[in-house]
C-alpha cells in the first residue's frame, strides 16, 4: 500500500478520535497510529470489541465451510486442548 494511502488513513483515524490503531500483514506491522504515549502505557479495555471480532471470524469460517454447523460444540475444533 502506498504512503498516500497511509497518510489518508491516519487523517481519518485522527478525525474519528481513535486512540490507537494497528494493521499487521502476517507478522509485519505495516501501519500504526497512537494518539499519545499513554495509549501504550495504559491499554483500553476492549471486551465488547473482542466479542464482535470473534463473531465476524466465526461468520467467515462458516462461509468458507471451516465450521459446518454453528450449533456444534467448540471443543470439537480444539480436541488437543
Amino acid at each position: 500500500m502506498s504512503e498516500i494511502f497511509f497518510n489518508e488513513l491516519e487523517k481519518k483515524v485522527k478525525k474519528i478520535k481513535i486512540e490507537g490503531f494497528v494493521i499487521y500483514k502476517g507478522n509485519t506491522r505495516i501501519f500504526e497510529y497512537l494518539k499519545n504515549k499513554k495509549v501504550v502505557e495504559k491499554p483500553t479495555k476492549v471486551y465488547s470489541i473482542t466479542k464482535s471480532i470473534v463473531s465476524i471470524l466465526i461468520g467467515i469460517m462458516v462461509d468458507k465451510g471451516l465450521i459446518k454447523n454453528i450449533q456444534e460444540p467448540i471443543y470439537n475444533y480444539f480436541r488437543k486442548y
